[in-house]
């Protein structure tokens, strides 16, 4: 009809201002014959979508019509006359008929106060992130940002999960964040488990390195410390070995470990792993640290003992292939009866060596925990630092990064504490520890608890977490086992914040009286991991939590 109409008015040659009146009348009979609902409005506070390609219905829900051909509109020098009606009165249709849409189901967090989307012609049945933006997430919160995403009143909420199940439970752990994801290391006595995550803490894969007597058929021996360290050419895994009763000999090796944490094979069960020390009349364990280019290792260990003294804390320092690069010097002398036990070391910045250990006295009297720094060649710089504190204070040394500020201003010490006359157990922290800095006070547990920790040094910010754990003595142990029955909560301290439980639920965890380990590892930006063991009559299980910091 359109059409024969303006082709009739054309043959005839009507006078411009009334074809143009008559076009624009004609124009709104035509739009008018359609549905109301069709037309664009505001239909609530969030973004509509494109629904579609198969409509040729624009973003804003569909309400303008497009062009029906080259003969169907108006001629582009018509003008616009001035009594034709502004373009409501010209009939444009309205997507909702006027109707306010309903709100949504959700109302806290994200969803606060949003309304139903107008989509494909209609109102969301049930609001979907069309409705409630793009800060909503359905289900699981997956962002640290600040604000309840999936609506359920809970701002960040932390989620925990099973890693794996544990065959061991003897606590030689450790764990490294890299690009290809967090690795835990756990080892027994005859391998050492690498689990391969994700940002979730779901295995991705998993590797291992059996120890040398189960590959060369060599006199068995006892893993004494299994620890992933970065090095130049990616990341390894150090670990050392004694004889079985723990005596002399005492080994250490590094074994390169591929992307997906595995060692390189060599025929015949074999493996490439390289040689770092081998002393024949020694015994404990050891402990590494890598220089911050990764070619260099410095390994410490202890030497003689109050029968065979002298009692020394030694050192050497070899590169990223076990050649050594400083033949072993002695970095601590102890005397009186005391037990040497090694803390850790840390290469700074300003390439010192910064080593930790402490003398444990006999009688539960308490220890010294002592420190000093190291050139490159392992002779001391500056005065040892040392301090007084109960027994088995568990010291651990961290470098908190250049956010930190210089070097020597990085390093921290956090130390496990309990002094009479209540005895309650406290984590304290020394901070400045080459301007004068001393113990102060982070988190504590009640007399009847005690604190196993880990810690995270997380770009100029320290993190700690920690098992607060008890046993009731008095009553049977589950399925028998003395090694069980132990009961705790976990927790975490984010520097300058309260303690939080991060506990699952209000149920004890149950734990083995060898779960004496957190492990920390940042996940993503705002985003922790913590690891811990829980262990029942049924087994050893490999648990996390995943929680927001500040």
């Amino acid at each position: 009809m359109r059409r024969g109409i303006l082709s009739g008015m054309q043959a005839r040659h009507v006078q411009a201002g009334v074809g143009l009146l008559l076009l624009a009348v004609l124009a709104a009979a035509c739009g008018s014959s359609g549905s109301k609902n069709e037309g664009p409005r505001d239909s609530g506070p969030s973004v509509v979508e494109d629904a579609g390609g198969d409509g040729g219905r624009p973003e804003d829900a569909g309400g303008t019509v497009t062009d029906a051909g080259p003969d169907g509109g108006v001629p582009e020098d018509a003008g616009t006359p001035e009594d034709a009606g502004t373009p409501e009165d010209a009939g444009t249709p309205e997507p909702d008929g006027g109707v306010e849409p309903l709100a949504c189901e959700k109302t806290h967090g994200v969803c606060a106060g949003a309304r139903r989307a107008w989509v494909d012609g209609a109102y969301e049945a049930v609001c979907t992130g069309r409705s409630y933006g793009a800060d909503y997430e359905e289900g699981a919160e997956t962002r640290c940002d600040g604000f309840d995403n999936d609506c359920d009143g809970v701002t960040d909420p932390p989620s925990w999960s099973r890693v794996t199940s544990l065959e061991t439970a003897l606590g030689r752990v450790s764990s490294l964040k890299t690009d290809s994801g967090v690795f835990v290391s756990i080892g027994d006595n005859n391998r050492v488990l690498i689990l391969r995550l994700n940002a979730e803490l779901a295995i991705q894969g998993t590797a291992s390195v059996s120890m040398p007597w189960v590959r060369t058929g060599a006199e068995a021996g006892l893993l004494q410390h299994a620890q992933l360290v970065r090095t130049e050419a990616g990341f390894a895994l150090h670990y050392s070995t004694a004889a079985l009763n723990g005596a002399a000999p005492l080994r250490a090796y590094l074994v390169p470990l591929d992307a997906r944490g595995a060692p390189t094979p060599l025929p015949e069960r074999g493996l490439v792993e390289h040689l770092l020390l081998d002393r024949a009349s020694d015994s404990g364990s050891t402990r590494v640290a890598t220089s911050v280019a990764g070619d260099k290792v410095v390994v410490i260990w202890r030497s003689g003992s109050a029968q065979s003294p002298p009692m020394q804390v030694m050192g050497t320092v070899t590169d990223a292939q076990g050649q050594v690069l400083i033949a072993p010097k002695s970095l601590f002398t102890s005397e009186g009866n005391v037990t040497q036990k090694l803390s850790n070391a840390l290469w700074l910045r300003n390439g010192e060596i910064l080593v930790g250990m402490s003398d444990e006295r006999s009688g539960l009297t308490g220890d010294t925990v002592r420190m000093r720094r190291f050139d490159a060649n392992l002779d001391p710089v500056g005065a040892e630092r040392s301090f007084e504190t109960s027994y088995e204070a568990m010291p651990l040394l961290l470098d908190l990064g250049s956010a930190r500020g210089g070097p020597l201003a990085s390093p921290v010490l956090v130390l496990r504490v309990s002094y009479a006359p209540d005895w309650t157990r406290q984590l304290q922290v020394v901070q400045n520890l080459f301007g004068g800095g001393g113990p102060e006070k982070w988190a504590e547990a009640p007399t009847t608890e005690t604190i196993w920790y880990g810690a995270l040094a997380d770009e100029g910010v320290l993190r700690l977490g920690w098992l607060a754990e008890f046993k009731d003595h008095e009553a049977p142990p589950p399925g028998g086992d003395d090694w069980l029955g132990w009961n705790g909560r976990l927790w975490t301290l984010d520097e300058g914040q309260s303690a939080v439980d991060r506990s699952p639920d209000s149920e004890y965890l149950p734990l083995h009286r060898y779960a004496q380990w957190v492990l920390m590892e940042k996940l993503a930006p705002r985003r922790v991991g913590a690891m811990y063991m829980t262990t029942t009559p049924d087994g050893s299980s490999l648990d996390s939590v995943r929680y927001c910091t500040p």
